[in-house]
């Protein structure tokens, strides 16, 4: 296994063309995103990618990709030659062939991704998007909604800083400096500093909403091979009143209408009660699963 060249990742993304999977573990934006600092290793061709990293000194492969299902169990084989023991983030169908090859498993609730369908997102039709309705409709402040541009990045900065401020712990006993600092060291905004630096490096499109020359909100997501439409960020300044579904919704309109994807994915809500609780009051019509597997 190596560290990911352009070959690779163009591997990845003619295997999820098979549409096997719905998740977005093996997005460009995880891949060389979340998981730059975490030496990912990769070991890919035509038919399959099997993929690993390390959390805290302990290294964790992955379900791999496959061209097709009969290949799956020869992939977790090629985990299993480079040490694996454990394999995470596999899906239903996968769970079912890797429990008859001798593993025990662990349904992961906390990381298995919520999938919405579009017209949902887009139209916000009947009761259960009554709320969403009405806090679009109840804006009251002119925007306007369009792609993000790289002389936006000094106003976008502060909507992070902004946003980054509400949630690091104990930032009102911090000194400016030392809030940038913590801002600096967190993983996401090193992820999303990375993406604005080349987007399509990472095959994203990426919008803001402004008002009044001021930048209230930023999304940021793809459409991946596998049919699936991806939100991978979206901040908003809560100082506006329905930024939030206005955010989405508009995002999702401009992206993802038109039977361009099967779903949206909004990603996993890690366990987080806030995120968990946002991510339900969208509705989602099922979930990308992930099982984590042991060798017994």
């Amino acid at each position: 296994m190596h560290t990911p060249t352009k070959e690779d990742l163009n591997n990845l993304y003619k295997l999820l063309g098979y549409r096997l999977v719905e998740d977005t573990q093996y997005s460009l934006t995880t891949v060389v995103g979340w998981f730059k600092n975490r030496s990912v290793l990769v070991e890919t061709t035509e038919e399959y990618a099997i993929m690993s990293c390390k959390f805290d000194q302990t290294t964790v492969f992955f379900a791999p990709l496959t061209a097709n299902k009969e290949l799956f169990p020869f992939a977790v084989k090629k985990c299993e030659e480079y040490g694996a023991t454990r394999i995470n983030g596999l899906n239903e169908w996968q769970s079912a062939i890797i429990k008859d090859m001798g593993y025990s498993l662990k349904f992961n609730r906390d990381y298995s991704e919520y999938l919405y369908n579009p017209d949902d997102l887009i139209y916000l039709k009947g009761k259960k998007f009554h709320a969403k309705r009405n806090f679009i409709n109840g804006v009251n402040y002119p925007y306007e909604f369009r792609s993000y541009e790289p002389s936006d990045r000094t106003e976008l900065d502060k909507l992070f800083y902004k946003w980054n401020v509400l949630h690091v712990d104990g930032a009102e006993n911090l000194t400016d400096d030392e809030i940038k600092q913590k801002i600096a060291e967190e993983g996401e905004q090193q992820v999303i500093d990375a993406v604005l630096d080349d987007l399509n490096a990472f095959n994203l499109f990426a919008d803001v909403l402004i008002t009044d020359g001021k930048i209230i909100g930023f999304a940021a997501g793809e459409i991946l091979p596998n049919g699936i439409g991806a939100i991978y960020f979206e901040k908003g300044d809560i100082d506006y009143k329905g930024i939030y579904p206005l955010l989405d919704n508009a995002f999702c309109k401009k992206h993802f209408d038109g039977g361009v994807v099967k779903y949206i994915n909004k990603q996993e809500d890690m366990g987080v009660e806030g995120l968990r609780k946002s991510k339900l009051s969208y509705n989602p019509v099922k979930f990308a699963e992930r099982y984590n597997a042991k060798k017994i």
